[in-house]
């Protein structure tokens, strides 16, 4: 299905802290509100015909306007094509804005890793991140260099949130032919991709920097299998991690 999609945001500083979007759907329209991160609270309008509902949808936006909402996205999306490229780009315009405040909220903390969690079911998407000064105090061991359900910073995640809505859709009763592996492939690629394009910007460093940071796609119930490390990382640091993998045996 084919949608009108226009998504608001009010933030504090650069980051999203409320949203406000708006779906047409034919003759319906389905909007949302709520804090960041959250599902907020949503309501669908059946109206008599698509002219009122593109009527109700226009209206609908004007209010989040007037209520103090600064329009973030307006595209048209077609729910049932699951654009790789569309999802990879917004997580890694998030991610970077996340990496970067967890940085600066944290200036006496050498960062040595980032990832991208998510889960079986392919709803959330969470940075966190991990500190030189933070993986000593956890005994320094590579078990926990690896391990970002273990890490110490992840409260930057509203800066994904533009994300979050692109796929939330696909985890309510809005109408779409998209099933679960199909979706699952979709998200957790798109985890991965991010990290990539973002470790070839530079902006988890370069030279021995950049072979100090672990960076690692994860979904955090799984069996690992889904996980992405060796690929995310310099070659220094995937071999370091070769090595690690090697001793469970």
């Amino acid at each position: 299905m084919t949608t009108n999609w226009s998504l608001f945001h009010k933030h504090i500083g650069a980051k999203p802290r409320q949203f406000f979007e708006v779906r047409l759907l034919g003759k319906a329209v389905w909007h949302a509100t709520g804090m960041a991160e959250t599902w907020g609270t949503d309501g669908l309008d059946e109206l008599a015909s698509p002219a009122a509902a593109q009527e109700r949808y226009d209206a609908l936006c004007a209010e989040a306007v007037a209520a103090g909402f600064t329009p973030t996205r307006q595209l048209e999306i077609d729910l049932n094509r699951l654009d790789a490229a569309l999802l990879a780009a917004e997580i890694r315009d998030g991610a970077r804005n996340a990496f970067k405040a967890m940085r600066a909220a944290h200036p006496d903390q050498a960062m040595n890793g980032f990832a991208l969690m998510s889960d079986e079911s392919a709803m959330t998407i969470v940075p966190v991140a991990n500190s030189e000064q933070a993986l000593a105090g956890d005994g320094g061991g590579d078990d926990m260099r690896w391990a970002p359900q273990e890490w110490s910073f992840f409260e930057e995640g509203a800066y994904l949130d533009i994300a979050y809505r692109m796929i939330l859709p696909y985890h309510r009763d809005i109408p779409n032919e998209v099933d679960i592996d199909a979706l699952r492939s979709w998200v957790f690629g798109a985890c991965a991709d991010a990290l990539r394009q973002l470790g070839d910007e530079g902006v988890f460093g370069s030279g021995a920097e950049r072979d100090a940071v672990s960076v690692v796609f994860c979904v955090a119930d799984g069996d690992c299998t889904d996980d992405v490390i060796e690929p995310l990382n310099s070659p220094a640091s995937a071999s370091r991690f070769a090595a690690y993998r090697a001793s469970w045996k």
